[in-house]
């Protein structure tokens, strides 16, 4: 019988450093399955990218353990490489919140998501990309997106999605507008926004934003949420609502399609898997289907 390779990429920082206490257990749970593992500890931002671009082809699977940002880097590694090339991805989700996981049906308790990251139930999920960049669940622009990745992450270990929730309270009178053009597969919208939204999840930042029976994570399609400015605070208040509750308001325009294009005269600050996405005035944004091969719960 053939040795199975596992590449074992993890952030130790991701979270509340939950993965330290278990990382023999987890070991251990791969070897039980019959795996031969190779552990990398990432040390600096897109070094999960470099491992797995460099050594991804050589092993049968790789699996990750971090936050979404992890998850992140890890895919576009696999991106990176030809289709034939990519070995099945698990993911051990240790970060603050853990979008991605909920889509695959992943446990969050480490020991758990281990014995399923050793299997081999395997879901074909679609990956965006962004004017090159990829993304895993979504990709963002406007009010609150920034919030992922400023938010301290001495505060996300302490206080886990709360932290979010705080900082997102302390945006709430900076809101910007922005004056864009959205294209999709089959209409075109100018106005202006306050946020939008292109995404493959069942949920963004622990909120579900659709009805998870409208959501599917390889259908080669997108969702598209766009919020239109609203005219006074009251009007804001009812729309946070809305947006919350997933009750219909007219400020809220929601599409599924292959791409999308946003077209700005100023350049737009995006979002990236919960990450600082760059700036820029046209995001093309394409679907690509049954892209990597993730392992599920």
């Amino acid at each position: 019988m053939r040795t199975k390779r596992l590449l074992f990429i993890y952030n130790p920082r991701a979270g509340k450093g939950t993965l330290r206490n278990k990382l023999s257990d987890v070991i251990e749970t791969f070897m039980e399955a019959g795996h031969e593992v190779t552990v990398y500890a990432t040390q600096r931002e897109e070094e999960a990218t470099e491992i797995v671009r460099e050594l991804a082809k050589n092993y049968d699977r790789v699996v990750c353990s971090g936050g979404d940002g992890t998850l992140h880097e890890v895919t576009q590694g696999l991106m990176d490489l030809r289709p034939e090339e990519r070995p099945l991805c698990g993911y051990i989700p240790t970060g603050t919140v853990n979008d991605f996981a909920r889509g695959l049906k992943l446990p969050m308790r480490v020991r758990l998501a281990a014995k399923v990251s050793a299997k081999d139930k395997v879901k074909p999920v679609d990956i965006g990309l962004m004017n090159g960049r990829c993304f895993t669940y979504v990709c963002a622009f406007g009010a609150f997106t920034s919030v992922s990745y400023e938010t301290p992450q001495a505060a996300k270990n302490l206080l886990g999605r709360t932290a979010y929730l705080l900082q997102g309270m302390a945006q709430l009178g900076n809101i910007k507008t922005y004056h864009a053009v959205i294209e999709t597969d089959h209409e075109a919208i100018e106005d202006d926004f306050i946020f939008g939204m292109v995404s493959n999840a069942k949920s963004i930042g622990g909120f579900s934003f659709f009805k998870n029976h409208n959501v599917s994570l390889s259908d080669g399609l997108f969702e598209g949420v766009f919020i239109r400015k609203p005219k006074t605070p009251l009007e804001l208040q009812a729309v946070l609502n809305s947006f919350v509750k997933l009750e219909p308001n007219e400020q809220i325009l929601g599409f599924h399609g292959k791409k999308f294009r946003i077209i700005s005269d100023e350049n737009i600050p995006f979002t990236i898997d919960g990450e600082n996405g760059g700036s820029a005035k046209q995001a093309e944004i394409e679907c690509c289907y049954k892209a990597i091969r993730y392992i599920c719960g």
